[in-house]
């Protein structure tokens, strides 16, 4: 077990750490860390660059946080649960801070999403629904991540009651950690939002904010 962490457990963490964001921007000759709301993340992408960079974007912070936890699934099934879940929480951890920018990042909602759809499914989709609600009743995609932020705990909670299963899991806990640390990140968004100017979730929006 000891050799799978050696070699996976880094691996993660480096993929995760690849700021597709930073580089899209890069490649259109924008840093976006000193644009928008400096997000590195498929929002901001976004909001600067329309959806045909920002989905791309989108999907490939979905995929790092997804790529190791399933891989290991796949190959050695529930055996080796601590592994794909340690592997989760290595990619989000890179992606929030990534060496390639000095070790700050995005705020790991995509790559989260990868990690426990592949690991918790059940409580992703609710937490989805919860998300795309929020985002479509407030226009805000910072209010669906913050009320996603605050769901996936509390399904993974309900649905392992409801099963009849413990919830006291290291899964759990690593939910509780990873939702509390996006929470933290999202303060700068909470104080935008209390001040009413926080960034709408489209260029349209965004563009005429800015006038």
């Amino acid at each position: 077990m000891s050799e799978l962490f050696i070699i996976f457990l880094p691996s993660s963490f480096l993929l995760g750490s690849i700021p597709f964001g930073f580089l899209a921007a890069k490649y259109k000759g924008i840093d976006i860390r000193q644009k928008g709301s400096g997000n590195i993340g498929a929002t901001n992408v976004t909001r600067l660059l329309g959806w045909k960079i920002g989905l791309p974007v989108l999907l490939l912070d979905i995929l790092k946080g997804a790529i190791f936890p399933l891989t290991i699934r796949i190959l050695y099934g529930d055996v080796q649960e601590i592994l794909a879940l340690s592997c989760g929480v290595a990619a989000v951890l890179g992606h929030m801070f990534s060496p390639f920018l000095n070790f700050k990042g995005g705020k790991g909602v995509a790559t989260s999403f990868g990690v426990f759809a592949v690991l918790a499914p059940g409580s992703t989709l609710i937490t989805l629904i919860v998300f795309l609600s929020l985002k479509k009743i407030f226009g805000f995609v910072s209010i669906g991540s913050i009320g996603g932020a605050f769901t996936l705990p509390i399904s993974y909670y309900l649905l392992s009651l409801w099963e009849g299963k413990s919830f006291h899991t290291p899964i759990f806990w690593a939910i509780v950690c990873i939702s509390l640390t996006i929470l933290i990140l999202h303060r700068t968004n909470l104080i935008r939002l209390f001040k009413g100017q926080e960034f709408a979730s489209d260029k349209e929006k965004y563009s005429k904010n800015q006038k």
